[in-house]
């Protein structure tokens, strides 16, 4: 057995400090800028509180290409989804806590008295939405998120 090398406290912090694992650690998903999901990225808004979430994307008339609403759960579940007060048609992206595409459906606008629910296929720790047609994943894929300082 070999002994390991002790370093002084000071240099074993400054290593630690500069090592590429820490400069690439991930950041939490309730301040993420960025959402990739294979090659596509998107920039986000984060919906990690309850009422940004209960509000979503209702009552806009937009969304800029290449940006969506990033969705956080306080915890993996089989959280719904439906479009009332939309203005625009999105994808909706349904993402596993192993951070892995568990599917996609595009949705459209919905009249006040016919808005269905919409439910995901397992439960989920984060959703995504774009713009309909933006997404091109495909269940299975990796999803990472990156945060701006």
């Amino acid at each position: 057995m070999k002994a390991a090398s002790v370093l002084p406290p000071t240099l074993f912090a400054l290593l630690v400090a500069a090592s590429p694992a820490q400069a690439t650690a991930p950041c939490p998903p309730q301040v993420a800028s960025q959402v990739r999901v294979a090659t596509q990225v998107f920039r986000v808004e984060v919906a990690a509180g309850e009422a940004e979430r209960a509000r979503g994307l209702s009552g806009r008339k937009s969304l800029p290409a290449g940006s969506g609403m990033w969705f956080v759960f306080p915890a993996p579940g089989k959280h719904a989804f439906w479009m009332q007060d939309m203005a625009f048609a999105i994808d909706l992206v349904w993402i596993g806590p192993d951070r892995r595409v568990l599917g996609a459906q595009g949705l459209t606008p919905c009249g006040p008295r016919d808005c269905p629910v919409q439910h995901p296929p397992a439960p989920v720790a984060f959703v995504l939405e774009v713009n309909a047609g933006a997404f091109a994943g495909k269940p299975g894929d990796r999803v990472e998120w990156t945060c701006s300082p």
